[in-house]
């Protein structure tokens, strides 16, 4: 039986598919992300498990949607219930011998919602931040109180204003240190709202970034094609490239010793249905993430995959040599769901979504042309329906519906 390979695991917020050579994208803004693509495991269509981090990375580290409890006192604490009474990827390769250690720029990921479970090191740098006292009790409600601790993070260079170059040495620190095999998560905010890349990666000037941001945070409407549109999407494009200036020293520091895993929690909407974020509904743009894995197997994953199963893909391939993520993972659709609540199911040309307010079966076309096909579309439902039912009916339900979705004419 040949050792456990060592793990690092970066999660990027707010990172679209279609930027990075993964999923459409030409990759010329991360260059170096595309070639680990193009050299190692692709999984051209990996979705995200829900639209904001605080739904997201709960799921990318149990394998489980947090439960929703309507009598819950608060969703943070359902949340931390959550966190606390289930097996965390870091807990289970832990138990495997595995040293553990994670880096966290998102108070989201903070020791606040208990993500230092199963980490024999955890570094979230909320001692060091102004505005802890803010997110220990949770997001302001007031606008004004929100605009001040986004402006006191901004001051400080904390918060979602971290740059991976903050603490990059840390890293490498623990890594020279760190006895094998070991598990590093990285979560990096460098793409998230406000956009504000560094001035050597900045393509336009300092005031168009600022004032498109501030026209973003305001609420104000933005028109597609707007000069606040494309300045946002400039200083995004270039957060995105200063992104793969992290992957880049990273990958040359580290060799190809571990295992490298490279994904996002969420994608981000420019305009997509009227929306610009994330944290809404799961369209394409939120809802399709890069997946890339360096330094071990090589291919191309086509099917859908739930980031909902990461954990199970980051054990098989760090301690199964004859893992084959292909076959593991060979499902016709990926699921995913919002907290207002929106349930979606996505293949690879089609998706399923189902909300208190519509239901929608349609192509993954320009035009979402809409899908006739009452039995499929039947079967979504069930599908939808039974999330909370056993392991049997749920598996005789996906099982029907694989039928069904592989006869789907692209």
């Amino acid at each position: 039986m040949s050792d456990p390979r060592n793990v690092i695991l970066v999660t990027v917020d707010s990172l679209r598919a279609d930027r990075c050579g993964v999923g459409g994208g030409d990759g010329s803004l991360m260059p170096t992300l595309a070639r680990l693509a193009e050299d190692g495991l692709t999984f051209e269509n990996a979705i995200a498990p829900a639209a904001a981090t605080n739904g997201s990375a709960y799921s990318f580290l149990t394998g489980e949607y947090p439960i929703e409890r309507p009598a819950a006192p608060s969703s943070r604490e359902a949340l931390r219930e959550h966190m606390l009474s289930r097996d965390t990827l870091a807990d289970r390769l832990s138990r495997r011998g595995y040293a553990t250690a994670a880096f966290t720029a998102n108070p989201w990921t903070s020791r606040y919602f208990d993500f230092d479970v199963g980490f024999d090191r955890f570094e979230d740098f909320m001692d060091e931040d102004a505005t802890e006292s803010f997110i220990s009790q949770g997001t302001p409600d007031n606008k004004a109180t929100f605009l001040l601790v986004q402006a006191l993070n901004w001051w400080q260079g904390q918060d979602m204003f971290m740059s991976w170059e903050a603490f990059y040495d840390d890293i490498l620190d623990w890594l020279v240190d760190a006895p094998e095999p070991y598990f590093l998560w990285v979560f990096l905010v460098d793409p998230h709202m406000p956009y504000l890349p560094p001035a050597e990666y900045r393509s336009q000037s300092l005031a168009r970034t600022y004032a498109a941001n501030a026209w973003l945070y305001s609420g104000r409407d933005i028109t597609p094609g707007s000069w606040v549109h494309d300045a946002l999407v400039t200083a995004y494009d270039d957060t995105v490239r200063y992104t793969d200036a992290f992957v880049d020293r990273l990958a040359r520091d580290v060799g190809d010793d571990p295992l490298l895993m490279i994904h996002a929690d969420h994608g981000e909407a420019f305009g997509e249905r009227g929306r610009y974020g994330h944290g809404y509904e799961l369209e394409e743009p939120i809802a399709h993430v890069p997946l890339v894995v360096a330094n071990g197997p090589t291919g191309r994953v086509e099917t859908p995959f739930s980031l909902f199963d990461l954990p199970e893909l980051v054990l098989g391939l760090a301690t199964d040599p004859e893992f084959d993520p292909e076959r593991a993972f060979d499902a016709p659709f990926a699921r995913g769901r919002t907290g207002h609540p929106q349930r979606v199911l996505r293949g690879r040309d089609w998706k399923y979504a189902t909300s208190p307010v519509e239901e929608r079966l349609v192509r993954l076309d320009e035009d979402r042309t809409p899908i006739e096909n009452e039995e499929l579309l039947e079967l979504c439902r069930a599908v939808t329906d039974q999330w909370a039912a056993g392991d049997e009916e749920r598996g005789r339900i996906t099982a029907a519906a694989t039928e069904v979705a592989e006869e789907l004419p692209v």
